[in-house]
């Protein structure tokens, strides 16, 4: 999946998520990865528990991610490195920060819609480049995943 994520809706009413968050959550989060080789950043997960509730998107179909399944699931976390890249940063554990932007929902394929809280970091730039990647991964903005909504297939 290496093309843009089209925004599909943007509310200013989510604004006041975005804003509660900048005064009451960390703007930080240390680094980690799973055994799998994904490099993310963990982040509070009240960024997922406090601001889904807020956004009014549960009566849409939008549900949390499943970031809390099993106990080495990441819960609240910015990706920073796919599997795929083989990136093993010697930064494990260290802690980057991050400004937050806006919320919006992307289109990730025809069946999902993300909730997303776009966030900027010029320490996650540099670390990417630091090994080799393009500073964005995907080319996308960096986020935290804050809702999933798939859209059921109806067979006949």
């Amino acid at each position: 999946m290496s093309k843009k994520h089209p925004i599909i809706q943007e509310n200013p009413a989510w604004q006041a998520a975005v804003d509660y968050a900048n005064k009451h959550l960390p703007l930080e989060g240390r680094l980690a990865a799973k055994s799998d080789g994904f490099v993310y950043l963990k982040v509070d997960d009240a960024y997922i528990r406090t601001l889904f509730p807020k956004l009014g998107l549960k009566e849409k179909g939008f549900r949390m991610p499943p970031y809390f399944r099993r106990s080495d699931s990441p819960g609240a976390h910015i990706s920073v490195f796919y599997a795929d890249e083989h990136v093993y940063p010697e930064e494990i554990g260290q802690i980057f920060h991050f400004k937050l932007k806006k919320i919006i929902i992307l289109q990730s394929s025809r069946n999902t819609s993300y909730a997303v809280l776009q966030v900027e970091s010029p320490e996650l730039e540099k670390l990417r480049e630091k090994y080799g990647a393009s500073s964005k991964l995907l080319g996308q903005d960096f986020h935290i995943s804050l809702a999933r909504k798939k859209k059921r297939l109806h067979f006949k």
